[in-house]
């Protein structure tokens, strides 16, 4: 699977989103409050910039799921995996094989310094 389908794959789970929806509505208020608040609270539409509005709630919606899928994609050992996958620890080049909600492992050869890779 490529890297862009398993961001898409994370980025769609219902948690990811949740998440980032919630986020983005509490910030993306907040900053338009303060970025055109004046023509918010007066309900002054003509003035309001509709493109700023929304990218407004856009970037804090985005910056919620990026962080989110990196945080979801990196393997822990220890950790469930959130997806099957082929995993290569980036320090002696080993591979191991995980498959959804497993436990991922530790690298025979670093043991708990493993830090694996999706391959």
């Amino acid at each position: 699977m490529s890297s862009l389908l398993r961001f898409a794959k994370v980025a769609c789970t219902k948690k990811v989103v949740t998440k980032a929806v919630s986020i983005s509505l509490v910030v993306g208020s907040l900053l338009n409050l303060i970025n055109q608040g004046e023509h918010l609270i007066s309900l002054n539409f003509d003035q309001l910039n509709i493109a700023k509005l929304l990218f407004t709630y856009l970037v804090p919606y985005a910056v919620t799921t990026y962080t989110a899928v990196s945080l979801h994609l990196e393997f822990n050992i220890g950790q469930k995996a959130i997806m099957e996958a082929d995993l290569e620890c980036k320090v002696c080049r080993h591979r191991a094989h995980v498959n959804e909600q497993t436990l991922i492992p530790e690298c025979p050869k670093c043991g708990l310094q493993t830090r694996w890779r999706v391959k």
